[in-house]
């Protein structure tokens, strides 16, 4: 799309979009003088501190840090990219986006899209077909009914060797059907014949809902392999999707979870079972792109795992990954020889439910998982007792160790560091110096984009720059926290979107008018080039800088105020805090000179009596009370 025109596209469906409105939808929503208050969505609070600001179009939480206008909001509640914002909000609003302009890359995947598609239909109908008899018999006999084969789309790949190819021939050329892993080339260079023969086809389809490739289950007896994926190609990367998110994704969000499973048929089961927050990996151990996918999900995970030597070593190797992704990892291993789809067939939801109340956080399952077979890494690595032996005790506690090195979340590290330190019996003091020591070479985190970073968004020369989803608050860790002092809040509010206001802060001295180091860091831009903001820069700041949001959410725009006025406004709120500032220093010398009598210090005593006496005097010509003497 031109940029000129996804802007103005952006534009109008922005102020075609009611923010209260929409929010109101989903936020019990209560008015508190020009804006309005609710409890966090996306944070568990009490207290509300969730506000959104109708007259500048933005919402900001005072708890988590995240914030932004409409197209933000959508995002961050429907875990979306900005495009589908737009869409969605555009679709809302009755405005008709235009044509996006689209590259040769874009129609290449396209194709493999839907050619993927085309696929899908067809295995979907054969399955209804005569010739699927026995395809049929297979689920039935697993249990699975229609309903929900038809909602997961899962289908039948037909015994011949041609069936897809022939009936997609007419509209797909063969090289695009390869492309996408649907055909095989011959050895011999004389065609092509199918990759899926005689298998239930389970369709994988990305965040948005595009069939991105297949898995295949044998139903013949000794077909080999059992399981059969599309091969990678530029749509299909098994190790960044996760099979069954776009139905997944409401249940995810209501329970604030999801149980991550590895079976197509587990993932199929537990939604049929009432489990609809569950999804599983593509045949691979859980990847750190997956883990990364669920973290931007914001919700907690629950390793679902078979109780086997595999399962375990699985849920372990998955730890790493969650955790040095931000995400809150619980763990429960079914019975020895169970899936969760054959326990669910042979106990049911409920015995289910019951052994999720009691999954094991972290330190528990690396304390407590045990081995049957040979040895492996981590939890399942080879013990004292050599290959086939549990790892010792020294063994699990730095394992532990080594998880907690990975969590970048000091509060959260140091949560389930002292959760460890119960579990092993261990005083904290003996982990926090294992986890110190191994730290000394741990990645650092790279700070987000945000006031205090380096990277000034919306500051002068960069207005612009930004990308078009980058309208959502970095979580409340990444977030600069907000200076506590409301006179200076309100000045530095003034000064971004009051001409009179900032040239009467940068006549008296610019950014030295503040003590709070991140709003100096935020103006000092502006005060560099000697102008205020402009409404776009404006609106990249709110869209990129919680603390912008946090100023100008408490401050809503007043219009007709005059140049004047603005500068008596900002005059008058700069003199308040000098008052402040002096009536600090004079407390501070009032506790020194108490020091210094009592020590009978007599230099310090006089020298500090003069610098109270000077103060005061300053005090006392800016401010209409008595000075203090």
């Amino acid at each position: 799309m031109n940029v000129r025109i996804g802007e103005e596209a952006r534009e109008r469906v922005r102020d075609a979009t009611d923010i209260v409105q929409l929010i109101g939808e989903r936020v019990q929503l209560r008015r508190a003088g020009r804006s309005y208050k609710g409890l966090c969505p996306f944070h568990t609070e009490k207290t509300p501190s969730f506000t959104v600001t109708p007259d500048r179009q933005i919402w900001h939480c005072f708890g988590c840090s995240r914030g932004g206008d409409v197209f933000a909001f959508v995002m961050e509640a429907d875990k979306v990219t900005f495009p589908e914002a737009l869409r969605m909000l555009a679709d809302r609003a009755g405005i008709e986006l235009p044509k996006q302009e689209r590259t040769p890359g874009d129609e290449a995947f396209d194709r493999l899209y839907q050619a993927n598609a085309l696929a899908r239909d067809f295995f979907r109908a054969s399955l209804q077909s005569e010739a699927a008899a026995k395809a049929r018999a297979y689920l039935a006999g697993r249990g699975f009914e229609e309903p929900w084969l038809a909602r997961f789309e899962v289908g039948w790949a037909p015994e011949g060797w041609d069936g897809l190819m022939t009936a997609l021939a007419k509209l797909l050329p063969a090289e695009v059907m390869e492309q996408a892993g649907l055909i095989v080339r011959r050895a011999d260079g004389s065609g092509h014949y199918d990759r899926f023969r005689n298998r239930v086809l389970f369709p994988v389809a990305t965040g948005a809902a595009k069939i991105a490739g297949f898995g295949a289950r044998a139903i013949a007896e000794g077909d080999e392999p059992k399981y059969l994926n599309s091969p990678e190609t530029p749509v299909f990367r098994k190790g960044r999707l996760l099979y069954g998110l776009p139905i997944a994704r409401p249940g995810m969000r209501e329970r604030g979870e999801a149980v991550v499973s590895e079976g197509y048929l587990d993932v199929i089961r537990l939604h049929a079972s009432g489990f609809t927050n569950a999804v599983s990996t593509c045949g691979t151990a859980l990847t750190p792109d997956q883990a990364r996918l669920l973290a931007r999900l914001q919700v907690d995970v629950l390793l679902l795992y078979d109780g086997d030597d595999a399962g375990v070593r699985a849920a372990d190797r998955g730890l790493d990954p969650l955790l040095e992704a931000g995400v809150n990892v619980r763990v429960l291993l079914l019975p020895s020889g169970e899936d969760p789809d054959s326990f669910l067939r042979k106990e049911g939801a409920g015995a289910l439910r019951e052994r999720l109340e009691s999954a094991l956080d972290v330190p528990s399952f690396v304390a407590e998982s045990k081995l049957a077979g040979v040895g492996g890494a981590g939890v399942g690595g080879t013990g004292a007792g050599g290959p086939g032996a549990n790892p010792t005790l020294e063994q699990r506690v730095k394992r532990l160790v080594g998880l907690l090195g990975r969590i970048e979340d000091p509060i959260r590290r140091r949560l389930l560091l002292r959760r460890g330190a119960d579990v092993f019996g261990l005083e904290e003091t003996v982990l926090i110096e294992a986890v110190q020591g191994r730290g000394r070479g741990r990645r650092v985190a790279k700070p987000g984009v945000g006031v205090g970073t380096g990277s000034r968004p919306g500051a002068p020369g960069q207005a612009g720059t930004t990308s078009a989803g980058a309208g959502t608050a970095p979580a409340a860790s990444e977030a600069t926290p907000t200076p506590s002092d409301p006179i200076e809040l309100e000045l530095a509010g003034r000064v971004l979107t009051e001409e009179g206001a900032f040239t009467e802060v940068l006549v008296q001295g610019g950014a030295i008018c503040f003590r709070s180091e991140p709003l100096r860091e935020l103006l000092e831009p502006w005060f560099g080039e000697g102008r205020a903001p402009r409404e776009d820069e404006i609106q990249t700041l709110l869209a990129q800088s919680p603390l912008t949001r946090a100023i100008l959410a408490e401050l809503p725009p007043e219009p007709g105020r005059t140049v004047e006025a603005s500068r008596k406004e900002a005059k008058d709120l700069i003199q308040r805090l000098e008052e402040r500032r002096l009536k600090a220093s004079i407390q501070v010398l009032d506790q020194a000179i108490r020091e210094a009598e009592r020590s009978r210090d007599e230099g310090s005593l006089g020298r500090l009596i003069a610098e109270r006496r000077d103060l005061a005097s300053k005090l006392h010509t800016r401010s209409s009370h008595p000075a203090i003497h």
